[in-house]
């Protein structure tokens, strides 16, 4: 599968500076997949549609246990630190990489190398 060419670890909402990421900005950035607090999105297929665009179909599920989703989004690399990701009603999110030194201490110090390789 073809993966997305970003640096794979914490992101946050563009607008939120690293040091005050939060559980509802927050988000982990894996090799097949990306979740928050709340939920994980499995990616299922990646598909290059242009220069820094991306079609990702992925299945997502939260953590309180209900069906997982099915969606398609298109993620818009605009480097390999920096993404926006839209559906057909616009843009869903607008994120950053976050350096694991950068954050709050509550995930400063969170072991995630086996999550990012």
């Amino acid at each position: 599968m073809t993966l997305l060419p970003l640096q794979r670890g914490y992101y946050v909402a563009s607008d939120t500076p690293c040091r005050k990421a939060s559980n509802a900005t927050l988000l982990l950035l894996r090799r097949h997949g990306i979740g928050g607090a709340r939920d994980f999105c499995e990616f299922k297929n990646i598909q290059q549609i242009g220069p820094e665009t991306y079609r990702v179909e992925e299945v997502c599920a939260d953590f309180q246990g209900s069906d997982p989703e099915r969606r398609t989004l298109q993620y818009q690399i605009k480097s390999n630190t920096r993404f926006v990701i839209s559906d057909q009603n616009g843009i869903v999110l607008d994120a950053r990489y976050c350096a694991q030194t950068d954050l709050p201490p509550d995930w400063r110090n969170t072991d995630i190398r086996s999550e990012i390789e």
